[in-house]
C-alpha cells in the first residue's frame, strides 16, 4: 500500500515538478539571453534550482528503493515465519510409538516416509528463504555503497557550487571597483 501510494506521489511530483522546472529554466534563459543586468545572479539561481531538482529526484528514487527493500524484508520475514511454523508442526507430528504389531509398524513406517517427504519439501522452502535472505543482504550492502557514493557526489557538487558562487562574487567585486584613468 505504501509503495503504491509513493509511486503515485512520485509520478505526480515528477510530472508537475518537471513542468515547473522547465518553465523556470525557460524564463531564466530568456532573461540571460535578453541581457538582463542581473543575468549572473539569474544564472546562479538557475543552477541552484536545477541542482535542487536533481537532489529531489535522487531523494524520490532513494525512497522508492527503500520501500522496495522494506517490502522484500517483510516478505522474507513472513516466508521465514511460515516455514518455521511448518517445521514446528511437523516436529509435533512425529509419533513416539514404534508400533505394537507388524501392521501398526508398517503403517507408522509409511507415515514416516510421507513425513520425510514433507520435511524435504520444507527443506527446499527453507533453502529458498535462505537464498532470499542472502540476496536481500547483498542488495542492502550494494545499496549502502551506492548511498555512500551518492553522499560523496552531492558533497562534491555542493562544494563546487559554493566555490563557483565565491568566484563569481570575487569577480563581481573586481568588476565593481573603479579602474584608474
Amino acid at each position: 500500500l505504501l509503495r503504491d501510494k509513493f509511486r503515485e506521489f512520485s509520478r505526480d511530483t515528477g510530472g508537475l515538478g518537471q513542468e515547473r522546472v522547465d518553465a523556470a529554466n525557460a524564463a531564466a534563459a530568456a532573461l540571460i539571453s535578453g541581457g538582463h543586468p542581473e543575468r549572473a545572479a539569474v544564472a546562479q539561481w538557475q543552477a541552484g534550482l536545477n541542482e535542487a531538482w536533481a537532489e529531489l529526484l535522487e531523494l524520490v528514487a532513494t525512497r522508492a528503493q527503500e520501500l522496495a527493500a522494506a517490502h522484500d524484508l517483510q516478505r522474507f520475514r513472513r516466508d521465514a515465519r511460515q516455514v518455521l511454523e511448518q517445521l514446528r508442526a511437523k516436529a509435533r507430528q512425529v509419533p513416539e510409538e514404534l508400533g505394537r504389531d507388524l501392521r501398526g509398524a508398517e503403517g507408522l513406517e509409511r507415515q514416516h516416509r510421507a513425513f520425510e517427504h514433507d520435511v524435504q519439501a520444507l527443506s527446499a522452502q527453507e533453502g529458498a528463504v535462505a537464498a532470499a535472505w542472502a540476496e536481500l543482504r547483498g542488495r542492502c550492502q550494494r545499496r549502502r555503497r551506492l548511498l555512500g557514493d551518492s553522499v560523496e557526489q552531492f558533497r562534491f557538487l555542493r562544494a563546487a557550487r559554493d566555490l563557483r558562487l565565491w568566484m563569481d562574487g570575487v569577480q563581481l567585486q573586481l568588476q565593481a571597483r573603479e579602474r584608474p584613468r
